[in-house]
């Protein structure tokens, strides 16, 4: 949840802050069925924590600020 809560500061200070919406989802919680593409992702995935950018996994284990920002810039 830190991981995501640091993203999320430091996308609010770039060019991109209009361009996504962030979600922690807590895999041991959440229902997945709303989220059928990544659930197959999730499901022969053991990495944890799992990013997800546009519906494609991007990143495993921890995620670099920067280079989150250059894919959302792409988009």
């Amino acid at each position: 949840m830190e991981m995501c809560e640091d993203l999320e500061k430091f996308l609010q200070e770039t060019d991109v802050k209009e361009k996504y919406e962030l979600s922690f989802i807590d895999l041991k919680e959440a229902d997945l069925n709303h989220y059928e593409n990544a659930k197959k992702v999730i499901d022969r995935t053991p990495e944890r924590p799992l990013t997800f950018i546009a519906g494609r996994l991007a990143f495993k284990g921890k995620v670099d600020n920067f280079r989150a920002y250059q894919v959302l810039k792409r988009l």
